[in-house]
């Protein structure tokens, strides 16, 4: 057992033997700080979507602690052969043959004793640092919160901001405004950016990234979800592919249920698998009362839009759609409260922080035409009205303007901008 142990860790931890990272691991920086966190005691959870670029920051901490002179012990959990020992064996293994600073252990939902080895580490204080990946929200959430109560800080991982990945695309220090020739290139990279999507890997490349992306979607079904609950694969992959199709549109379980004939309680489970691995994001209509919130009708947004590009053949057909994908990831990077409003009309996001609704906006590929700009202006204006805004914002593909709008002695400015400058202000 031991040799064994040791041969895979050297595998994984190729710089005890040669002293380097090869600095592919490390990749390209991204817009998480991490350094900072190597300063407080707390276990480091990085949470998120598989191959959102999770072990690769894990990698960027490794490779700070290596340039710190500490001793970096890091464990991948799909190695085939470590996954059949507990953490407790391949640490202690480990630690016979040199000191350990740095427990770094990508996937560990793949190791099933994790939790109360950790703890003890980090109550005993016998390790600097302990960071760990997953891809999966109920690591701390549901099985193991009591456990770790108090005892970890969790950060979100999630693809690439457009500024990301134009870095990723070679394109770096965008200060807007820019020159008409650095606008073109940098409108055609957002065509990219929105049909391909914003998964590292598909960055990173320039063939096959529709194969990568239905590989990623099976992982998502088979690896993340069916390996941990019990479910009808062939239905839970129904479902996902009509979410997926049907992303920034209302919905509702019982239409759902008619629709593909699944029961109601099996499509609310089956989703909130989905939501746990951070493919799907539900999104209410704002109500004071909680109770409406959750019994009104929903809309779900898709983790990329290239993965949807890729799972579904509709999806494409309509930029709108996709733009306000794009848009809705953003405003999540802002950790602000995010709904729609619907009355009489609607309007696709509306900006809650602390108490106070602080924003309206609305997304529209374009508004050439007349029918669909008089639509967008009427949801935002009855937006404002209601939430007593007097400023609201019109996200489209590559049109500018301001309006100011008189109303019932009311001024209501409205700013059009693009999607692309928006997401690099």
């Amino acid at each position: 057992m031991h040799d064994q142990i040791i041969a895979a860790l050297l595998e994984w931890n190729p710089w005890l033997e040669n002293g380097q990272l090869l600095p592919k691991l490390v990749g390209i920086p991204r817009m998480y700080d991490l350094i900072p966190y190597t300063t407080i005691p707390e276990i480091k959870i990085l949470e998120g979507v598989r191959r959102s670029g999770k072990s690769t920051l894990l990698y960027q901490v490794l490779a700070h602690a290596l340039e710190t002179n500490k001793k970096v012990l890091y464990i991948n959990f799909d190695d085939e052969l470590l996954k059949r020992y507990t953490l407790a064996e391949i640490y202690y293994v480990f630690l016979s043959r040199q000191p350990i600073d740095y427990l770094l252990i990508d996937e560990v939902q793949q190791c099933s004793d994790w939790v109360p080895f950790i703890r003890k580490m980090y109550d005993r204080k016998e390790l600097e640092q302990i960071w760990i990946t997953g891809p999966n929200s109920t690591l701390i959430k549901r099985e193991y919160a009591e456990l770790l109560t108090g005892r970890n800080i969790k950060l979100s991982i999630a693809p690439l901001s457009f500024a990301e990945y134009l870095r990723f695309r070679g394109e770096k220090d965008v200060i807007l405004p820019v020159s008409p020739q650095r606008k073109s290139t940098i409108m055609k990279l957002f065509v990219e950016y929105r049909d391909i999507g914003a998964f590292p890997a598909i960055a990173l490349r320039d063939v096959l990234q529709r194969e990568l992306l239905n590989n990623y979607f099976e992982d998502f079904v088979y690896k993340d979800i069916a390996s941990r609950h019990e479910v009808n694969v062939s239905k839970l992959k129904e479902l996902a592919i009509y979410h997926i199709t049907n992303s920034t549109k209302l919905f509702s379980h019982r239409r759902v249920a008619e629709a593909l004939q699944i029961h109601s309680k099996t499509i609310s489970d089956y989703l909130s698998y989905m939501e746990e691995v951070f493919l799907m994001d539900e999104v209410y209509k704002y109500d004071h009362s909680l109770k409406n919130q959750y019994h009104n009708d929903r809309k779900l947004y898709v983790v990329d839009t290239g993965l949807a590009n890729a799972v579904s053949f509709q999806f494409s057909e309509n930029k709108g759609r996709m733009l306000e994908t794009i848009v809705y990831h953003q405003l999540k990077r802002k950790k602000l409260d995010i709904y729609f409003h619907r009355d009489k009309k609607e309007c696709d996001f509306i900006l809650k922080s602390g108490l106070n609704i602080v924003a309206a906006i609305q997304v529209s590929h374009n508004l050439l035409d007349s029918d669909t700009k008089t639509r967008e202006i009427a949801g935002l204006l009855e937006a404002l009205k209601t939430y007593h805004l007097t400023e609201g914002l019109i996200l489209t593909f590559d049109e500018s303007d301001e309006w100011t709008i008189v109303e019932d002695n009311c001024h209501y400015k409205i700013q059009i901008k693009p999607v692309w400058q928006w997401l690099l202000e």
